[in-house]
């Protein structure tokens, strides 16, 4: 019995001993919640692709996540998917009654197509973990629920105790919980990434556990306060900070403990690590530093070694000939924690560990690890979204255009870039060429939007940190497309409507310089036509008055001989009466007949009308044609008043009395149809 006891607690010492030969490794776990990654807090399962994109079976639908950004893509029926699995770059999900494989739009968004079975080659299940060991009791009473190995350490996830983290031999490294930087209990699906980082499926978000990783918060700030002084002994690892002084191993299972002043001061230096050098008084060439040329704090780590720090980053420059060599720089950020703003503390242990004082307390950084990580090459940048919203909406580009082209009136340009899960830094930042040349800051989120911009050419630089080296840049060309109006077409039909105006111009202006050549020579044409015509009627004016004077004078010497033969006639009466027989009565009659003949001799009135009808436009004529029934006596009665002669002057040239003269007048207004208060002799001058 004794013997079996020996032999039983030989084992359990060589067990022990062969799992406390494995070094507990340091682990760094990053949560992601619901309101990060915006989908239900239940995951069921994992699917890392060869381009570096997590695939999460959530209840929401399907989830992904580029390193930057995460997207939902929900089922038709918006049910919940409980398995997700990747095969020859395609992906397939298992939910409640519902198959479905996943394809890829060249825009870069998963569309769901429904499968009715499942094909033979596909399989939900995780890969299958051969355990080299029995599970331990502490493990099988938290319920196992999954299994995952990277080939030097075992993972296994349970129900009720989070993550547990064991060797080959079965020794329990690390338990991760609720209680140790898990944020829950309850482990569906562990999916190994390489073997540094591994990701949880929760119940209640996810989480990737980094081992090992470059940087390791050693102790809270709220327990031992802000760091000042440090110095590392063999093992043991002392510090000073403004609660107190303290030490521990390097051990992740050890924590700090007080110590005092007497045992710390013995390794520390109090004055060793107070910053008092500046960049301008080391480096004689500052172009080589890049940004940390304006860096505030110079911190000696041996061997012409610097740490130089500026905002929330610090880097590691090597002096040679007054100019800096990159050895390595680290984005806080990138970790989610922030360098103290005062009393900023870098302090260097040995060649490969360093001492950070940061706002969340003492961070190690080891630079081998650092560096190591940064020597596995770098993963190219990635698109994963690309999309402008203009006044009808969203439109969405294809992410593998060689040149975007956005219209002149769009709102908002948006594009997604992903880092993949596969780097250690996700910080990425932007300009765009043609609008700046200042880099934006370092940000996690891998959207990046901007608002209208003026029409022409730019270029979209998006660069990812990265520790040692040049950044990493993606270029994406942009051309803002002028308005219709300003286009190359436009400006054709410009040029052609500038052309045809100035044609017609052109012909208008020699259409009207003839126009107004011909209107010229019409003008001159009519002017003297004009001056021919008014020659002509002053010619005809002139002859005309010629012919009335000569019809006047025609008129007055017939009025003066008719006059002269009524006093003849009446002288012969008078002589008849007074001599009697003794005047023959031969000759008085002879006299008398031919002075009668003489007053109505017709030949003098058709001479007179022939004057009087080219003197007054045929105004003899038109009386006829208007009074048909008007006889010659009341045309010569027209003619003497349209004359304006007298009625003396008429009844001698008609040899009848005045009153014979009224008479006929009288009748000729009837004739003539005139109103009673209408002038004769007007009527007759305006006829």
């Amino acid at each position: 019995m004794y013997r079996l006891l020996t032999i039983f607690f030989s084992f359990l010492l060589t067990a022990y001993a062969a799992g406390a030969s494995v070094a507990i490794p340091y682990v760094f776990v990053k949560n992601y919640t619901v309101d990060e990654y915006k989908a239900s807090c239940q995951n069921w399962g994992l699917s890392l692709t060869p381009d570096g994109i997590l695939y999460v079976a959530n209840n929401s639908g399907l989830l992904t996540f580029d390193g930057n950004t995460w997207k939902l893509y929900e089922l038709p029926n918006h049910t919940e998917i409980t398995a997700v699995t990747n095969y020859n770059d395609t992906i397939y999900t298992q939910g409640n009654n519902t198959l479905c494989r996943w394809t890829c739009n060249n825009e870069g968004i998963l569309h769901c197509n429904p499968l009715k079975r499942i094909p033979p080659e596909i399989t939900f299940q995780a890969p299958s973990v051969e355990l080299p060991f029995a599970i331990p009791a502490e493990i099988e009473k938290a319920q196992p629920s999954c299994f995952a190995t990277n080939g030097e350490l075992y993972f296994i996830g349970t129900l009720t105790h989070g993550l547990y983290i064991l060797t080959a031999d079965g020794f329990i490294l690390q338990n991760l919980s609720l209680q140790n930087q898990l944020q829950d209990n309850i482990v569906r699906y562990i999916c190994v990434q390489d073997s540094r980082q591994i990701w949880v499926a929760l119940d209640n978000g996810l989480s990737q556990i980094a081992l090992n990783p470059p940087l390791t918060l050693l102790g809270k700030r709220s327990v031992i306060g802000k760091l000042i002084n440090a110095s590392l002994k063999d093992d043991e690892l002392y510090i000073r900070t403004n609660l107190g002084y303290f030490k521990r191993t390097l051990k992740v299972e050890n924590a700090f403990i007080p110590v005092s002043e007497t045992e710390a001061e013995k390794w520390l230096l109090p004055e060793k690590n107070t910053p008092s050098l500046t960049v301008d008084e080391l480096f004689r060439n500052t172009e080589s530093l890049g940004v940390f040329a304006k860096a505030g704090h110079v911190y000696p780590a041996g061997e012409d070694l610097y740490w130089l720090s500026i905002n929330n980053e610090a880097a590691l420059f090597h002096l040679a000939d007054g100019a800096g060599t990159l050895k390595c720089r680290l984005l806080f950020d990138n970790y989610k924690m922030n360098l103290v703003t005062r009393g900023e503390r870098i302090i260097p242990l040995n060649d490969s560990l360093v001492l950070v004082s940061a706002m969340q307390g003492t961070l190690m950084i080891n630079i081998r690890e650092l560096i190591g990580n940064s020597l596995q090459g770098s993963v190219p940048l990635q698109v994963s979204g690309l999309e402008y919203v203009d006044a009808t909406g969203v439109h969405k580009l294809p992410i593998l255009t060689q040149k975007i082209s956005l219209p002149h009136d769009f709102q908002e340009f948006t594009t997604h870039i992903g880092t993949t899960v596969f780097t250690s830094n996700h910080q990425i930042s932007y300009k765009i060429e043609g609008l700046s040349s200042e880099w934006s800051p370092w940000q996690q989120d891998g959207k990046i939007s901007f608002l209208q911009l003026p029409e022409g050419h730019y270029q979209l630089k998006v660069r990812k940190y990265v520790i040692k080296g040049p950044y990493p840049e993606l270029t994406l060309p942009i051309d803002i497309l002028p308005p219709w109006y300003n286009t190359v077409w436009a400006w054709l039909f410009y040029i052609a409507l500038i052309w045809i105006i100035a044609q017609s111009v052109l012909r208008y202006n020699l259409k009207n310089l003839h126009k107004e050549e011909l209107n010229r020579l019409n003008a001159e044409k009519q002017a003297e036509e004009q001056r021919m015509q008014e020659q002509k009627s002053l010619m005809l004016e002139k002859e005309l008055q010629n012919k009335n004077n000569e019809l006047t004078l025609q008129t007055t010497v017939l009025v003066k001989r008719n006059q002269a033969i009524q006093t003849l006639l009446e002288e012969l009466d008078k002589q008849k009466e007074t001599l009697g027989d003794r005047y023959p009565n031969k000759l008085y009659k002879r006299m008398k007949t031919l002075l009668e003949e003489t007053l109505n001799n017709q030949a003098d009135w058709v001479l007179f009308e022939s004057y009087f009808n080219s003197t007054h436009q045929n105004f003899m004529d038109r009386l006829r044609q208007r009074y048909e029934d008007i006889t010659t006596g009341d045309l010569r009665i027209c003619c003497l008043l349209r004359m304006n002669l007298s009625t003396k002057e008429i009844a001698s040239l008609l040899n009848v009395s005045v009153r014979a003269v009224e008479i006929r007048r009288y009748r000729l207004r009837k004739r003539l149809g005139l109103e009673g208060d209408t002038n004769l002799i007007d009527f007759l001058m305006n006829f």
